[in-house]
C-alpha cells in the first residue's frame, strides 16, 4: 500500500454506527455547527448525539428548542439517527469539563464545537471549544461563525464555494477535503465548487518574481499533483489554486475574502499548548480574518 493510501485510510472519521457529538448552548451562531455536524453524520453514516446543558438564559433555551425542531426534521429526511441529551446545569463543574465528561461517556469519533468571540481571559486560556479540543482524546472540529449572537437568525449555511488550504500529505488535510465534499453534496449546495488552495511563501528579503524560479515551479507542480491525487482518491473533481505571498495566513484570508468564499475547511495538526489557545499564527489569521464561516479540524486519532 502506498503512503497516499495509508493517509486515505487514516483520514476517515468513522463508519456506519459510529458517533458524532454536538454540544449546543443555544446561540444563533451555532447554526453553522449544527448544519455541518448533520451533513458529516449523513456522509459517514454516523449517529449524531446532541448534548445540551440547561441554562437560565431564556432566550438561549428558546432558540435551542427551535433549532432542535429544525435538526430533527432535517435528520429525518437525511436518515440520520439523532439522540438528544439534555442535562441540568452543574454549578460545581465548568462547561468545558461537563462536555469532556460527556465525551468520555459517549466516546464519539468526532466532536463539533462552535467557538464564540473571545474576551481577554479566553484569548489567553482559550475558549470553551479550544479547551475541549485540547483535552479531548479524539478529534474535534471547531467552527467559527461570523454571525453575532442575537443580531440575526438567518438561514442555515449552504456553501457554494468552499476553500480547503492544504500543503502537506497529512490525514488531517485529507479529512478536511472529505468534509468539504460532504458539504458540497448537501441539499441545495449540491455540486458546490471546492478549491484546494496552496501558498508558496517568499521571505520578505526576496523579491516576488516567479518568472524564472525553478524552485517555485517545482513546488507548484508538486501541489497540483497532490491535488489531483485528492480528486482521484475521493472521486470528486476539485479546482486547485496556488498563491505566492509573504505568509500563509494573510494570503489565504485575503484570497478567501476576495473570491467571496462561503466556507473554509482546514485540517490542523494538534499542538498541545497550555496557553494562548490552539492556533499557530497562520491558522489564527485565517480563522479570525476570513469573513465566512471557518471549520478547523484538530485530528488526534486515526
Amino acid at each position: 500500500m502506498s503512503n497516499m493510501d495509508d493517509i486515505y485510510d487514516a483520514a476517515f472519521v468513522g463508519a456506519p454506527g459510529d458517533k458524532i457529538l454536538l454540544p449546543l448552548m443555544g446561540y444563533p451562531s451555532e447554526r453553522d455547527a449544527i448544519f455541518i455536524a448533520l451533513v458529516t453524520a449523513e456522509y459517514f453514516g454516523s449517529d449524531l448525539h446532541v448534548f445540551h446543558v440547561e441554562s437560565k438564559n431564556h432566550e438561549a433555551e428558546r432558540f435551542f428548542k427551535e433549532q432542535i425542531i429544525w435538526l430533527q426534521e432535517k435528520a429525518k429526511k437525511m436518515n440520520v439517527n439523532v439522540d438528544i441529551i439534555i442535562k441540568e446545569q452543574l454549578f460545581n463543574l465548568r462547561l468545558h469539563q461537563v462536555i469532556l465528561n460527556e465525551i468520555e461517556i459517549i466516546n464519539p469519533n468526532l466532536t463539533f464545537m462552535m467557538s464564540r468571540r473571545k474576551g481577554i481571559f479566553q484569548k489567553f486560556r482559550g475558549s470553551i471549544a479550544e479547551r475541549v479540543a485540547r483535552a479531548s482524546p479524539t478529534s474535534v472540529v471547531i467552527i467559527r461563525s461570523p454571525i453575532k449572537d442575537w443580531t440575526t437568525y438567518g438561514d442555515h449555511l449552504e456553501p457554494r464555494r468552499i476553500i480547503v488550504p492544504i500543503g502537506t500529505d497529512s490525514p488531517c488535510e485529507l479529512f478536511a477535503t472529505q468534509l468539504a465534499i460532504a458539504l458540497a453534496n448537501a441539499g441545495k449546495t449540491e455540486d458546490a465548487e471546492i478549491i484546494l488552495l496552496h501558498v508558496i511563501v517568499i521571505p520578505e528579503t526576496v523579491p516576488i518574481d516567479t518568472a524564472n524560479d525553478e524552485m517555485l515551479v517545482d513546488q507548484e507542480l508538486k501541489f497540483i499533483k497532490q491535488a489531483g491525487k485528492f480528486s482521484t482518491l475521493l472521486l470528486f473533481p476539485m479546482q486547485s489554486k496556488v498563491l505566492i505571498g509573504r505568509d500563509i495566513g494573510r494570503s489565504v484570508s485575503q484570497y478567501v475574502n476576495k473570491v467571496h468564499a462561503d466556507m473554509v475547511v482546514m485540517g490542523v495538526p494538534y499542538l498541545p499548548r497550555k496557553f494562548l489557545g490552539l492556533y499557530g499564527t497562520d491558522t489564527n489569521e485565517i480563522y479570525h480574518k476570513s469573513k465566512c464561516p471557518v471549520a478547523m479540524i484538530f485530528r488526534k486519532k486515526c
